[in-house]
């Protein structure tokens, strides 16, 4: 009897302490980002993954996010096959020059090459441009038509050959679930 009640005691002692448990620490809430003003037509393709197809076996797998309180924005991508291996990949900055009120670009990628460059935006539509500082053969000049929809973005790339622009394809970036 003596072993019956101390339990119940026990279990009523726990009772009363567990009412008295402060709540669980929750995760620090996302900072708000009010990003420059000039850096604010990048807010539809901020957060998630938008993915487009190359062809049935690769797509492109592209990400936003603000950085630095949204002094910047970083566009990473990667190129992966069916299986999800990575075959190509690189990362955009863009930020504003408040020197040439202008959007500047820096663009890195795995071949060891590198952009620089200028984007404008009008509206839903950027346009960018710039000089690619990679090898030899690789275009020297490239650009790049990006058009907002309501729910998805399309971008058309060109390179500079033989003293003009030739299409390089559009592709139509959709949200991953």
């Amino acid at each position: 009897m003596r072993i019956l009640l101390a339990l119940v005691l026990g279990w009523l002692s726990s009772c009363s302490t567990l009412s008295h448990v402060a709540p669980a620490p929750q995760a620090p809430a996302t900072p708000v980002v009010t990003p420059l003003a000039q850096l604010a037509p990048f807010a539809p393709l901020i957060g998630g993954v938008w993915s487009a197809p190359f062809n049935a076996d690769v797509h492109d797998e592209q990400q936003f996010e603000w950085v630095y309180g949204g002094k910047f924005v970083r566009n990473v991508h990667q190129v992966k096959t069916k299986d999800g291996k990575v075959v190509y990949e690189g990362e955009t900055i863009y930020a504003w020059d408040a020197r040439d009120s202008k959007i500047a670009a820096w663009y890195w990628n795995a071949t060891g090459g590198f952009i620089d460059g200028e984007a404008r935006w009008d509206g839903a539509h950027m346009e960018f441009e710039g000089d690619n500082h990679a090898g030899a053969t690789q275009t020297e000049r490239v650009r790049s038509v990006t058009e907002l929809g309501r729910d998805e973005w399309t971008r058309t790339g060109y390179f500079w050959k033989d003293g003009a622009w030739v299409e390089q394809g559009k592709r139509t970036y959709r949200r991953v679930p």
